[in-house]
C-alpha cells in the first residue's frame, strides 16, 4: 500500500509538471498554444525578446530537472513512455536553445513563427475567414512589436540562415498583403483600414529582414551540430543508439539496393530507359479524369474504402477529412496539395486536404499542363497525407489521454508511418490489379531512394563530412534534382537535424517490428497497424522496449 501510494504520488507530481510546462509555454508563446488547438490563444502574439526567451529556458531547465528527479521505477510501462516523450522534448529544447542558442543565431525561427501564426489561422478557414477574422486582425496589429522584440534576440546569425531569412521575407510580406480583401468580406471593415494594418505588418517583416542582413554573421557552416551533438539528437529523436556514421552506412546501403530495384522496375517500361526517363514520360502523358479537385476527392475517399475493405487497419468512427480547392489568395502558399491537421488539443478534429488546381489560375495552356504534371502520382500523395497516412495517424494520436504523447512529434514515427503507407498503397493496388497507375511501384521506389540519400546527407551535413555544395550535388547526381530544388532541400536539412533521416529509418524500424509480429504469424496486419498507431508519434524502439 505504501509503495502504491508513493507511485501514485510520483505520477501526480509528473502530470502537474507536464501541465504546468505547457500552460506556461502557451502563455509566453501564445501562437504555440493556438497551433495546438487552444483557441483562447488565437488572438494573441508573443513578444519574443531576450527576457521572454530566458524565462522559457528557465522553465525548460527547471522542468527537466524535476522530471529527471522522479524515480523511474514509479512509472508503469505506459507512464514510462509518457515520461520519455516529455524528457525528449525538454532535452531537445535544452540543446537547441541553451547549448546551441538557436533563438539567437537562427533568425528564420522568428520570421517563420510570425508567418505561421497567421497562416495556421488562415489555412483552417481559408474558404471562409469569418470564424478567425478577429484573431487574424489582432495578430496583424501585434506583429510590428513582435518583430521589434525578435530583432533584439539575433546575434551572430549563421550566414546561410541569415541569407534564407532575407530571401523568405518577401513571401511572408506577400502572405500578409493577401489578407485585406478576404478579411473585408469576412468582417465588413473597410478595405483601406485593413490594407493599412497588413502593410504595417509587412513593413515590420521587411525591417526585421533588413536588420538581420546588416548583422555580422558567424562562421560559414555553423549550422552543423557536430558528431557528438548529432548523436545525442539521434538518440532523443529517433530512439536509435547508433553512431551518425553507422546511420550513414545504412543510408548508403539502402540507396544501392533501392537503385537496383528501381532500375529493375523501370525495365518493365522499356529496357533502354532510365527510371527518371520513364517517370518523366509518364508524368508528361498523365491527365486526371475530370477536374483535379474532384479527382483528389474521389481518390482520397476510395483509398479509405479500399484499405477498410482490405481490413489492413481500423478507422475511428466519426473521423472527418475534407478535400477543398485552395482559394485564390492562398495559391502561392501551397504549390500543389497539402494536409492541414487539427491541433493536438483541438475539440474539432476535422482534417483538411487542400488542392491547388492549375485550372483556377490564369495560366497559358503550356503553364497549366506543367503545373498539372506536378500532381502525377497522387495515389501516393493521398495515402501519405490522408488515408491511411498523416490524417489517420494524427487524429488517433490526438485522442490519447496523455498530454505529453499528444504533443509528441517524433518524425521517425509519423514519417516512417507514411512511407509504410506508400508501400501498402502500391502493394494494395498491385495485389488487386487496379489499373489506375501502372507506375505506382516505380514512383514508390523512386521516392524511397530519395529518402535513403536523405540519411546520408543529414549525417554528412551536420558532422561536417559534407559541405553545402557537396550535399546538394548528391541530390542532383543521384536523384536528378535541379540545382534549385536540391538547394531547397539542403536549406531545410540545415535547420532540421535528424528529421530528413527519419523517413526511411522510421519505415525500416516499423518493418523490423512487423517481421517479428506479423510475418511470424503472431498477429494480423490489421492488429499490427492498429497497435502501432495506438502509441502516438514516439520512437519505435521505445514502443518495442515498453513491452506493451
Amino acid at each position: 500500500m505504501v509503495e502504491r501510494n508513493r507511485r501514485n504520488s510520483t505520477v501526480r507530481i509528473y502530470d502537474a509538471l507536464v501541465e504546468k510546462y505547457f500552460e506556461e509555454t502557451f502563455a509566453l508563446f501564445p501562437e504555440q498554444g493556438s497551433a495546438a488547438g487552444r483557441h483562447e490563444f488565437d488572438s494573441a502574439m508573443s513578444r519574443p525578446n531576450p527576457a521572454a526567451w530566458r524565462r522559457h529556458l528557465k522553465l525548460v531547465e527547471s522542468t527537466l530537472r524535476a522530471v529527471e528527479d522522479l524515480p523511474r521505477g514509479d512509472f508503469d510501462a505506459r507512464q514510462t513512455l509518457d515520461r520519455r516523450a516529455m524528457l525528449s522534448l525538454l532535452r531537445s529544447e535544452w540543446v537547441n536553445h541553451i547549448q546551441l542558442r538557436r533563438w539567437q543565431n537562427n533568425p528564420q525561427i522568428h520570421l517563420h513563427e510570425a508567418a505561421d501564426a497567421i497562416f495556421n489561422l488562415v489555412v483552417r478557414h481559408a474558404d471562409d475567414l469569418r470564424p478567425v477574422a478577429a484573431a487574424i486582425t489582432a495578430r496583424l496589429k501585434a506583429l510590428p512589436k513582435y518583430f521589434d522584440a525578435a530583432a533584439e534576440c539575433i546575434a551572430a546569425p549563421d550566414p546561410l540562415w541569415q541569407a534564407l531569412t532575407v530571401k523568405a521575407a518577401p513571401g511572408v510580406v506577400q502572405l500578409f498583403l493577401s489578407l485585406p480583401e478576404p478579411l473585408t468580406k469576412a468582417t465588413g471593415k473597410s478595405l483601406p483600414e485593413l490594407q493599412k494594418l497588413a502593410q504595417m505588418a509587412a513593413d515590420a517583416a521587411t525591417d526585421y529582414a533588413k536588420h538581420v542582413n546588416k548583422l555580422k554573421s558567424a562562421t560559414a557552416g555553423s549550422y552543423a551540430l557536430g558528431e557528438q551533438l548529432f548523436a545525442l539528437r539521434m538518440r532523443e529523436q529517433t530512439g536509435l543508439d547508433w553512431t551518425p556514421r553507422e546511420a550513414a552506412a545504412v543510408g548508403r546501403a539502402h540507396a544501392r539496393e533501392l537503385s537496383e530495384a528501381l532500375k529493375k522496375e523501370a525495365q518493365r517500361f522499356g529496357s533502354r530507359k532510365s527510371p527518371h526517363d520513364v517517370i518523366e514520360e509518364a508524368r508528361a502523358a498523365w491527365q486526371p479524369t475530370g477536374g483535379l479537385v474532384e479527382t483528389y476527392r474521389h481518390l482520397t475517399a476510395e483509398m479509405r474504402e479500399r484499405f477498410a475493405a482490405a481490413g489492413w487497419m481500423s478507422f475511428p468512427k466519426g473521423e472527418k477529412l475534407i478535400v477543398k480547392a485552395i482559394p485564390a489568395f492562398m495559391r502561392d502558399q501551397i504549390p500543389t496539395a497539402a494536409y492541414s491537421s487539427p491541433g493536438a488539443l483541438d475539440p474539432d478534429q476535422t482534417g483538411i486536404f487542400w488542392v491547388n488546381d492549375p485550372a483556377n489560375w490564369d495560366f497559358s495552356p503550356k503553364q497549366a499542363a506543367a503545373e498539372m504534371r506536378q500532381h502525377f502520382g497522387l495515389e501516393l500523395t493521398c495515402s501519405h497525407e490522408a488515408y491511411p497516412g498523416h490524417h489517420l495517424q494524427f487524429i488517433i494520436q490526438n485522442k490519447l489521454p496523455s498530454l505529453a504523447r499528444r504533443m509528441a512529434h517524433h518524425a521517425i514515427f509519423y514519417e516512417g508511418w507514411t512511407l509504410w503507407c506508400e508501400q501498402m498503397t502500391a502493394d494494395l493496388l498491385i495485389e488487386n490489379k487496379w489499373k489506375e497507375n501502372p507506375f505506382i511501384r516505380l514512383l514508390q521506389l523512386h521516392d524511397e531512394l530519395w529518402r535513403a540519400w536523405r540519411i546520408v546527407i543529414d549525417v554528412g551535413l551536420h558532422t561536417g563530412d559534407l559541405t553545402y555544395d557537396n550535399a546538394a550535388k548528391i541530390l542532383q547526381t543521384e536523384m536528378g534534382f535541379t540545382k534549385t530544388r536540391a538547394q531547397a532541400e539542403i536549406n531545410w536539412y540545415s535547420a532540421s537535424p535528424t528529421i530528413p533521416m527519419s523517413y526511411l529509418l522510421g519505415k525500416m524500424e516499423l518493418l523490423r517490428l512487423k517481421r517479428a509480429r506479423v510475418d511470424s504469424g503472431a498477429i494480423t496486419l490489421r492488429q499490427f497497424n492498429d497497435w502501432v498507431l495506438s502509441f502516438g508519434a514516439i520512437p519505435w524502439r521505445w514502443i518495442e522496449e515498453s513491452g506493451m
